[in-house]
């Protein structure tokens, strides 16, 4: 396994430092005029990496392949917050193709890469800050992992790290991690079943592929177009596809049946119970339902 983990390591390596490699193909969706204010489509996808809410005064969080963005939902405004990551001895700035999870007033987590090449290895591995994104400090894995995505559930850290095609599980923090190889596909999005910590959903830009067993074996479930994933509650898992078509499933993925649909290419799900969820889009936007995806509207729009 270490040969085929280094060819690997450097095929992805080089599609990650083109656009973050996470997504591949050319974005779609459904009809909706798209903003360049946050995004820069003249890049390689993905577009969008997180989504998250700050707990401390309610701000969206949102990092894209411009930068990472504070916005009030209230009024609209959006501040860049510019940021640094050090380690070894050396700083770089870090913001664009980051991934973060807020964990409490001021506390994020997250994964990436410097703005700037040279200062520090390509892949920063896991980070923390605790000033709310300006300072951030290496915990694991500097040089070694891109956490394309990170789920905090039954007192674990699950993340999926396009170096290695791997979906690592900490028990710890972050500071350790075993290795479950996926599907051989480039995986875009995954989630945790609330109820069972071995049971893992991934998707690839094609299909939705299912774990029970903390990812030793993996077996595809459903097709699937870039879907993107939310499951806030046992018996209730979402669905997005590249249309803008959302789905609902009481069974853990099984079956799915469609109660809604957005203007525009899903990219990030940020659940807040069953049935209130924010859906962040390639250009930034971020919608709002209150009643299980069936209705939409603008809580951001760039």
């Amino acid at each position: 396994m270490p040969g085929v983990r280094v060819l690997l390591a450097g095929a992805l390596a080089s599609l990650l430092l083109g656009g973050c490699g996470a997504d591949q193909a050319a974005s779609g969706g459904g009809k909706a005029t798209r903003s360049e204010r946050l995004v820069d489509f003249s890049k390689k996808p993905p577009y969008v990496n997180a989504l998250d809410i700050d707990p401390q005064i309610d701000e969206f969080m949102l990092t894209t392949n411009r930068g990472f963005w504070r916005i009030d939902p209230g009024s609209g405004a959006v501040k860049q917050v510019e940021g640094n990551v050090s380690a070894r001895g050396r700083t770089a700035t870090v913001g664009t193709f980051l991934d973060l999870v807020a964990t409490g007033p001021g506390r994020l987590i997250g994964s990436g890469h410097p703005d700037t090449m040279g200062t520090l290895p390509s892949f920063l591995g896991f980070i923390e800050s605790d000033d709310g994104g300006k300072r951030w400090k290496v915990i694991s894995r500097l040089g070694e992992a891109d956490l394309h995505k990170i789920v905090l559930l039954h007192d674990r850290m699950y993340a999926f790290d396009a170096v290695l095609g791997a979906m690592l599980i900490s028990g710890d923090g972050g500071r350790t991690f075993t290795e479950r190889f996926t599907p051989p596909e480039l995986i875009i999005d995954f989630e945790v079943d609330p109820e069972d910590l071995d049971h893992i959903l991934a998707s690839s830009q094609r299909r939705l592929f299912r774990t029970t067993d903390g990812g030793k074996r993996w077996r595809p479930i459903q097709p699937g177009d870039g879907t993107r994933l939310a499951w806030p509650a046992p018996d209730v898992l979402y669905r997005a596809q590249r249309d803008g078509t959302i789905d609902v499933s009481d069974n853990g993925g099984g079956s799915f049946r469609t109660v809604g649909k957005v203007a525009g290419e899903p990219y990030k799900f940020k659940a807040v119970d069953a049935e209130h969820l924010y859906l962040a889009l390639s250009d930034g936007a971020v919608l709002e339902t209150k009643d299980g995806a069936k209705t939409w509207k603008d809580a951001f729009r760039p």
